[in-house]
């Protein structure tokens, strides 16, 4: 793009029929069923999420020393579960429909919700013995209620116009967030009265029900279903890494998902835990955070109007940054109280509320309104993806430090993150990256994503770091007592975890397509080193205070300390011949082969993991068996064993279903397939698909009606 050439015009975005006026298409019916289905989704979904902690602590049992990890890993299994089904069928919304999958969510709540009843009648006579299947009913009600607000605000994206979009999709956010916050705080105040828990629970079966008739037979979909065949995470990262808005939006969407989510499950945790303190029974504690997160998303309702009309008049990129740094602040503040009992909480609450409806409100408007028609669900769908992975790694992470460190942890953790985007946000605007007042942008300036995949990565140090410095200056056992146990582990496991993901980028960008990710790679690894030296920093300075005698004894009472010590040593080469000068000093050839050491080393690490980690959760066994998939992937094995050659061949299949490329190479790792169907397999498939890609972008344009826009000036 030439410097100054505006990305978006104030005009309305076609359809795939130009010559349909979309909004005329939905009445008054339509329009009160969207509201209603939009509040009753996000109510299913904050019910699951606040009667959680209540069920595996009075009817499953759970031990308290445990309650902040089952809860994180129950959460966690449900948005994986989600990212798998509700954030793939989101991304083929273009081709199948919204309305499918609509009535598909409100089948799946329908599902959940009975197999919970069973769960629960089970959990009442063997206690824990019935955690499976509420891990299984939490999967089925979230994805549910996921799929049915995210294709209910694609469907608002098909059928609204630019100079009506803010209205309409502020309406349906305020409908959600009631639904979510105010509505099921009410109902969650039945669980103090007989049966009330069980009434709850059942609860999401009236309204799923109520939801597949009234979809069905009151909504339609609008918007043409697209042919095309292209993977559409493809798609979406050509768009999203094309526009700095988009970047900035993906990232704020990654960290502002997890809100409710983190409030509702934390905060719920943190008065349980201290009821027998303060002198209150637990369902007393559970109803009393029910009405804080009323409150919460009373302060939502109430300041949406008030950013609706901010994103009318300013820069979307400044509301975002404004936003952010309210919830930070908010979240921060949060994390420095001692009593969760104390009403002046209400201040922090309120202001996360406020920051949480400015996000929500600018990232929605944004996305509909420059996405390109053709892609709209697909980018809807990347993130919906983006903020699951987002969850995923929050309540994770937030679990593991409300146990280890103490219930404000992950208020901390939260507050850190959103001030961190803020940070990005204001670069952009630094920078002259930004919106004028009509929403059209000041230059045209392609950013590169290893600014903020360098923000994202540094994020775990930072929040130590922090958790250092303010210790030094607050008081609070839980603030300032950082044991030492846990900050070796919590290094390690990043460590641990920066390795999995660099050994992850090839295959990632062999089955998605997206070659660019090969400039990340890198730098990723190096920050898994960074953690790695931090970890080892962290044995042999605060555990064992540079004793050498006592680390010794150590490493002889726990001779898995000595894999961890091998692994960090084949770091080091990989580390010191990362830069360009060392490759070129070495040869291409000498430099691929010391770094074939990776696999030996995430092996090493894996063990190291097992033997060290407490083996409950099964969490070091997930780590071992992604690197053992990695491995099998990367190294070909499947040219040796015939079973994976047909597993693999049976997964291109599957998976060329939804390509259009053609690629004269062999698929390679995946085995022999038609030269007519690329699958992104081969090493050498890259050629292939790059020349498809120069021919689609230089081949001449589809012929188009005089009123439709140019995608070029959105």
């Amino acid at each position: 793009m030439d410097c100054g050439k505006k990305l978006v015009e104030p005009m309305p975005k076609s359809l795939e029929n130009p010559a349909s006026a979309p909004v005329q298409r939905f009445g008054r019916l339509q329009w009160n069923t969207i509201y209603l289905l939009s509040c009753s989704g996000a109510m299913v979904a904050a019910l699951t999420i606040s009667i959680q902690p209540l069920l595996l602590d009075t009817v499953f049992g759970i031990a308290f020393e445990k309650e902040g990890a089952i809860n994180a890993d129950i959460q966690v299994f449900a948005e994986i579960a989600s990212i798998l089904g509700v954030g793939w069928f989101g991304l083929l919304s273009d081709r199948i429909g919204r309305l499918p999958i609509i009535k598909g969510g409100f089948l799946a709540i329908c599902a959940g919700t009975l197999l919970s009843l069973i769960s629960l009648n089970v959990g009442l006579t063997v206690g824990t013995g019935a955690l499976a299947l509420l891990y299984v009913t939490r999967a089925l009600i979230s994805g549910g209620a996921d799929a049915v607000q995210l294709e209910l605000s694609t469907l608002v994206g098909d059928v609204s116009e630019f100079h009506n979009r803010p209205k309409l999709l502020t309406d349906v956010i305020f409908m959600m967030v009631f639904g979510g916050t105010v509505l099921s705080s009410i109902i969650m105040q039945v669980a103090e009265q007989k049966n009330g828990i069980v009434l709850i629970v059942a609860i999401p079966m009236l309204a799923g029900v109520f939801g597949y008739f009234m979809s069905k037979n009151n909504l339609y979909d609008i918007s043409a279903r697209t042919d095309s065949r292209e993977n559409p995470l493809r798609q979406v990262f050509r768009f999203v890494s094309r526009d700095p808005r988009m970047q900035l939006a993906f990232v704020a969407t990654f960290y502002t998902r997890a809100d409710v989510i983190v409030l509702s499950l934390f905060y719920t945790l943190w008065c349980i835990s201290v009821s027998d303190i303060v002198g209150v029974t637990r369902l007393f504690a559970a109803t009393h955070a029910a009405v804080l997160i009323g409150l919460l998303g009373a302060s939502v309702l109430a300041s949406i109007p008030i950013w609706k009309m901010v994103i009318e008049r300013q820069s979307r990129i400044s509301a975002i940054g404004a936003s952010l740094s309210m919830a930070g602040i908010g979240y921060l503040s949060l994390g420095l109280f001692a009593n969760p009992f104390n009403w002046l909480i209400i201040m922090p609450m309120v202001l996360i509320g406020i920051g949480h409806a400015g996000c929500m409100v600018t990232l929605q408007v944004l996305t509909v309104d420059i996405a390109p028609r053709r892609i709209l669900g697909a980018v809807l769908g990347m993130a919906y993806l983006t903020g699951g992975a987002g969850i995923i790694m929050l309540t994770q992470s937030g679990g593991y430090y409300f146990d280890a460190v103490g219930p404000r942890a992950p208020f901390m953790l939260m507050g850190t993150a959103k001030l961190l985007v803020t940070l990005f946000a204001g670069w952009l605007i630094l920078n002259g990256i930004d919106e004028t007042v009509d929403h059209t942008m000041k230059i045209s300036r392609k950013v590169d994503w290893k600014p903020l995949v360098f923000m994202t990565a540094s994020l775990p140090f930072i929040w130590l770091l922090g958790r250092f410095l303010i210790g030094g200056y607050m008081l609070g056992p839980s603030l300032t007592e950082t044991p030492v146990g846990f900050i070796n582990r919590y290094l390690g496991d990043w460590a641990f975890t920066f390795m999995i993901i660099s050994l992850a980028m090839r295959p990632v960008q062999e089955i998605t397509g997206i070659s660019t990710l090969a400039k990340y790679r890198r730098m990723v690894g190096l920050y898994a080193f960074f953690y790695a030296v931090l970890h080892v920093i962290a044995f042999i300075a605060l555990e064992w205070a540079f004793n050498l005698d006592d680390m010794i004894a150590d490493v002889y009472k726990r001779p898995f300390i000595i894999l961890g010590l091998i692994s960090f040593m084949l770091m080091v080469p990989l580390a010191v011949t990362s830069t360009n000068a060392q490759i070129k000093r070495l040869g291409g050839k000498r430099w691929k082969q010391l770094h074939r050491s990776v696999y030996v080393i995430n092996v090493l690490i894996a063990l190291h993991f097992i033997f060290a980690a407490n083996h409950e959760n099964g969490e070091p066994y997930i780590y071992a068996a992604v690197v053992l998939a990695l491995i099998l992937y990367r190294t070909k094995l499947s040219d040796k064993w015939p079973l994976l050659r047909k597993l693999g061949s049976a997964f291109t299949v599957f998976r060329v279903q939804y390509r259009s490329r053609i690629c004269t190479l062999c698929t390679g790792f995946l085995g022999k397939l038609s030269t007519k169907r690329g699958c992104y397999g081969g090493e050498g498939c890259g050629a292939a698909i790059q020349a498809q890609v120069l021919q689609d972008e230089f081949a001449p344009p589809k012929p188009r009606p005089d009123n439709a826009p140019s995608e070029a000036n959105r």
